[in-house]
């Protein structure tokens, strides 16, 4: 029975492995009764190296989710495990340092900070997660030159356009190398040659180098390109 047991573990252990995200009977609400229910048992996983869309309607909790899972937001109730960790039972500093090591954000609304130049605010990930100066700076090099925006690393924030602090904000997501990047509506403030950009930056990270992505959209190219596409409802009061 004791090695059955450990057996059962070890195969619970590599079956747990398998998932970039696990959601466990999530209930979330708002309001100070939680008498606005976003969601009531939400429950599924999300293969690591796979490649999810959300789509529904404006209202329906997408963002909500996505902050869920970035542990931006806490569910009401149940738990959601990221890369095996719960970070629904996480302290504060450990989760944030988590995030900064585990997960890329490009959010719908910028949060990039307008009196730092684009170099500078695509560096704070790196420096949140302890990285040396040295290969900061490699890193840095990399992924300016990789989104395209070398050469607007002196300019500070407040003088781009919509589109271009949007890129600023994808730079910013890949370039600590995460496992898991998550995007709220990335297309939506983009023209379509950036909007090719990004799009062909998610498939080469999600089918090279084995990236988790996960996206709320509704441009019918992102869901093109998805693996899987999840799908969720606006509840009627």
């Amino acid at each position: 029975m004791a090695q059955l047991s450990a057996l059962q573990q070890a195969a619970m252990q590599a079956n747990q492995n398998r998932f970039a995200v696990e959601v466990r009977h999530v209930k979330k609400a708002y309001g100070p009764n939680g008498e606005t229910e976003v969601y009531s048992d939400l429950h599924f996983q999300l293969l690591k190296g796979t490649f999810v869309a959300l789509v529904g309607p404006i209202g329906s909790g997408k963002t909500t989710m996505l902050n869920m899972f970035a542990g931006l937001d806490k569910p009401t109730a149940g738990n959601i495990l990221v890369m095996g960790q719960d970070i629904t039972q996480m302290e504060p500093d450990s989760l944030a340092t988590f995030r900064a090591r585990t997960i890329g954000l490009v959010p719908q609304v910028q949060t990039l900070i307008p009196e730092l130049t684009v170099y500078e605010n695509v560096e704070l990930p790196l420096h949140f997660a302890g990285v040396p100066r040295e290969e900061r700076q490699r890193s840095m090099e990399q992924v300016l030159e990789r989104v395209g925006i070398r050469g607007e690393s002196g300019r500070t924030v407040s003088t781009l356009s919509v589109g271009e602090k949007q890129m600023v904000s994808f730079a910013r997501a890949l370039v600590n190398n995460p496992p898991i990047i998550l995007l709220d509506e990335p297309t939506e403030a983009l023209d379509p040659l950036m909007s090719q950009v990004v799009l062909g930056l998610l498939r080469g990270d999600n089918m090279t180098l084995g990236r988790t992505i996960f996206v709320t959209t509704h441009d019918r190219r992102v869901t093109d390109l998805a693996r899987r596409t999840l799908r969720v409802k606006k509840k009627i009061p």
